[in-house]
């Protein structure tokens, strides 16, 4: 006798997690033209700051990503 699995088709979604437990959306910039990077922080305007900071030191740097950690949660539809 073997053994098998029957797994059951489901429909799901997948959305930012706004229950009241999530953790917070956290942003960061990234200088393209060297890789440093700001720290992770729940103000945006903290890592934008630090990419002027960044651009005031090293003048030809004028690229940066954007980085944000959004948590997402996956709910199964009934």
């Amino acid at each position: 006798m073997t053994a098998h699995t029957v797994i059951r088709w489901a429909d799901w979604t997948i959305g930012p997690d706004v229950t009241p437990e999530a953790p917070a959306v956290d942003f960061a910039m990234r200088c393209t033209t060297c890789g440093a990077s700001s720290g992770a922080d729940e103000v945006f305007e903290t890592a934008r700051d630090w990419a002027f900071r960044h651009l005031g030191r090293n003048p030809s740097h004028t690229a940066f990503r954007e980085i944000i950690h959004r948590p997402w949660r996956a709910t199964l539809v009934r």
